[in-house]
């Protein structure tokens, strides 16, 4: 077999042939993490809400009733980035105010409810909407239980009392 130079160049190219010059260049890699937050229960399609703190059945209104929140019924779940800072607050419903809250009865509006919401224990530190709770972000989920509490009154008409409250998550 006759080799011309076409073909022991090619030859030499497939048994490693290293070329007498060189150019390394660098390349700059960057990625930002933005202060950010995200609340509530996560299902595919982004953040939802967190759940119904759910106070009960009761025949009379003689007694308060405590109740306190659990994940997915009525606690809060935040994730926010490490060390940022970030504030929940609750505002006062649709019937009330942040003093007093009021679920209203569902066929009966202007018959209402009392109750007040508790950052830290039932009937401890409302749980408002100018101060609310504030904290730092850990990078992992950090849940905060709401305390409910319908305290003794008198009782109103029979049937289903609801409220909404509005959630602010800030930082």
């Amino acid at each position: 077999m006759n080799l011309n130079p076409v073909h022991l160049a090619a030859v030499s190219c497939l048994i490693g042939w290293s070329p007498t010059q060189a150019q390394v260049a660098t390349i700059t890699l960057k990625a930002t993490l933005l202060p950010a937050c995200e609340a509530g229960a996560v299902d595919s399609g982004g953040p939802i809400g967190f759940g119904t703190l759910d106070f009960g059945q009761y025949a009379s209104l003689d007694n308060a009733i405590s109740v306190t929140g659990q994940q997915g019924a009525g606690s809060i779940r935040v994730k926010c980035v490490t060390g940022q800072s970030y504030s929940i607050r609750l505002d006062g419903g649709l019937h009330g105010t942040v003093a007093q809250r009021r679920m209203a009865n569902a066929a009966n509006a202007s018959s209402t409810l009392i109750y007040n919401l508790y950052s830290d224990r039932p009937g401890g530190t409302v749980w408002d909407d100018v101060v609310g709770v504030n904290a730092v972000g850990n990078g992992s989920d950090q849940w905060y239980p709401i305390h409910g509490v319908v305290p003794a009154q008198a009782t109103p008409g029979a049937g289903t009392y609801r409220d909404t409250v509005n959630v602010t998550i800030g930082w």
